[in-house]
């Protein structure tokens, strides 16, 4: 018989650790709400689906080039899916949901 072993590890950042964990997760979230509010604002214009990169927010603010690429790019990806399940009607626009954003980051860094 075939078994799972899995282990649990709580882990404790360091002061640096623990600074870097909440620039991400602020840089997170204002990418998120920038990016949501200029596709909103470009759709209301142009009545056309475009969302901005997290590339082109990072000439605007320097703060953003401390944190993971990565994880702004999530950010992206995150409103596109929203946009995309919106426009097909599955669901509405996902409000931004902090702990998911969390677990998303967290999960790559480690």
């Amino acid at each position: 018989m075939k078994y799972n072993l899995a282990f649990k590890y709580r882990i404790y950042p360091n002061k640096d650790q623990e600074l870097l964990i909440n620039k991400t997760f602020g840089c997170v979230r204002f990418v998120y709400n920038t990016i949501l509010y200029t596709a909103n604002k470009i759709y209301e214009e142009t009545g056309k689906n475009k969302i901005i990169t997290p590339a082109s927010l990072k000439s605007e603010n320097q703060f953003l080039k401390e944190v993971d690429s990565l994880a702004l790019s999530n950010a992206q990806l995150n409103v596109k899916r929203s946009f995309t399940n919106f426009f097909r009607r599955e669901r509405s626009f996902q409000s931004s949901n902090l702990k998911r954003i969390v677990l998303k980051v967290i999960r790559q860094i480690v």
